[in-house]
């Protein structure tokens, strides 16, 4: 009750005195321990507008003709949905210190988005659970999801029973909340389980297992920015393609079994075109190095993605990689500290071993790249890490940021004609390794790549 009353003061001293004013739509709220100084309001991963925080971190929006339907909000790197009709009120308040966990909605409107965002937290704490259940039989399993699935459903009458009307479009936002994590625990149980038993091939299921895909749909438009349906549209594609590879031996590559089956299955131009890039560039950033590219996925996504600009940030991965040979010295380049001291790169790495991680807020928490580096740094203190920003300006950052870089050396920034901007075309983050002699290693791998521990141990077998 108390965050109710805190949300209607917030809503009150922004000065909104019409709430009630027929058709008109408002979403603002308050950020505690704000990252940045505004709030980006999204529809279908497009940004609609910024919402600038005031001196108390709050914002707000007012929309004179609202489209009902499903919203995102995002702040710093992280973001959540918000359900909204026309004559909504809907204020939100949370800590970005626990985003989700903390986040409280209050107004016209609040009660679907409580709904949503308590089963978003539930679906996670569940979906933890079910990864120890991976190893009981199909039969075990079911009866494991039939139970979740009955647990949901009550949660779903009593909350329509409390609300009342409903529109459709919520009552089917709804329905995939509930059932699609679900669905999708179904559709990497086999895979799950053959990983369990170390077995070779993928255990039999029966006929009925996947009778709850003959009421899908996998072209719904409208819910494709829904990371409920989207997760499971691609574990879909992800089994599917997995069985595949193992019933035919001349279709072993994962990638392209799964570009192949977007193509076949996915018929909504937009997601297709989404579907296309992320399963590409997963592959293109999950292996030991970016740069061994894969020629035939590559072919596959250029031929079938209509959307200009992911082909072209494609296009400018691929050319990244073609900077930095294998083996060869790195082309020198420019940098700057933060104390505004310029220097090179390779006055820095001279007779070592380094590892040059270029990096950028736009893709990663500095929360998580002080903890990753100072894990790294740890393991193999023997290698010198040196972290660029991409951004060129010490402004670029918020206070709190640069001060929690402190908590890790060696960091600086690129001038805004330091040769590296050559590499760096697609605003990807990239890694390079370079041994002790200045050849390098490995030109693109991702910071948080499995395969990296393997490739820096490397690094110190041949020194």
């Amino acid at each position: 009750m108390k965050y109710i009353i805190v949300g209607i003061l917030v809503f009150l001293t922004m000065g909104c005195k019409k709430i009630q004013e027929q058709g008109v739509t408002y979403f603002g709220g308050q950020i505690i321990n704000p990252e940045t100084n505004f709030v980006l309001f999204l529809k279908d991963e497009k940004v609609l507008d910024t919402l600038l925080l005031d001196e108390n971190y709050r914002f707000l929006k007012k929309i004179p003709s609202l489209q009902e339907g499903l919203y995102t909000f995002k702040h710093g790197n992280e973001f959540q949905y918000v359900y909204l009709a026309p004559s909504d009120s809907v204020l939100v308040r949370l800590n970005t210190w626990d985003f989700d966990q903390s986040l409280v909605f209050s107004g016209k409107g609040s009660a679907k988005n409580e709904f949503l965002i308590n089963l978003f937290l539930q679906n996670e704490k569940e979906e933890n659970m079910m990864y120890q259940n991976f190893d009981l039989n199909e039969q075990d399993f079911h009866a494991k999801i039939d139970s979740l699935s009955k647990d949901r459903f009550a949660i779903y009458n009593d909350f329509f029973a409390n609300e009342g009307k409903v529109s459709k479009g919520f009552k089917k936002l709804a329905n995939t909340a509930i059932y699609f994590p679900l669905y999708r625990l179904k559709e990497i149980y086999p895979i799950f389980y053959k990983g369990v038993y170390n077995l070779e091939e993928f255990p039999e299921v029966s006929d009925t297992f996947y009778d709850f895909r003959n009421k899908l749909s996998l072209n719904e438009e409208n819910l494709v920015s829904f990371y409920p349906y989207q997760n499971y549209v691609v574990s879909y594609l992800y089994n599917i393609s997995s069985q595949l590879k193992q019933k035919d031996s001349t279709k072993n590559d994962l990638t392209v079994n799964m570009l192949n089956a977007i193509n076949e299955h996915i018929k909504a131009e937009s997601f297709k075109n989404l579907l296309l890039k992320r399963i590409l560039i997963n592959d293109f950033l999950k292996s030991e190095s970016a740069c061994r590219i894969n020629e035939e996925a590559l072919q596959l996504f250029l031929a079938n993605c209509t959307n200009k600009d992911d082909v072209e940030l494609v296009n400018n991965l691929v050319n990244d990689c073609k900077y930095i040979p294998l083996d060869e010295p790195l082309q020198d380049f420019e940098i700057v500290s933060y104390k505004n001291v310029s220097s090179t790169i390779n006055e820095l790495i001279k007779n070592k071993n380094a590892v040059i991680y270029f990096w950028s807020a736009a893709y990663m928490s500095v929360d998580y790249l002080v903890s990753r580096i100072k894990f790294l740094e740890n393991k193999h203190p023997h290698l010198l890490f040196i972290g660029i920003n991409m951004q060129t300006s010490p402004q670029d950052l918020d206070l709190e940021s640069s001060v929690k870089l402190r908590n890790i050396p060696h960091q600086y920034l690129l001038p805004k004609d330091s040769d590296a901007h050559r590499y760096l075309s697609s605003k990807y983050p990239r890694t390079i390794l370079i041994d002790h002699l200045g050849m390098v290693k490995n030109g693109f791998i991702n910071l948080d790549s499995k395969k990296l521990d393997s490739e820096l141990g490397k690094l110190i077998l041949n020194e």
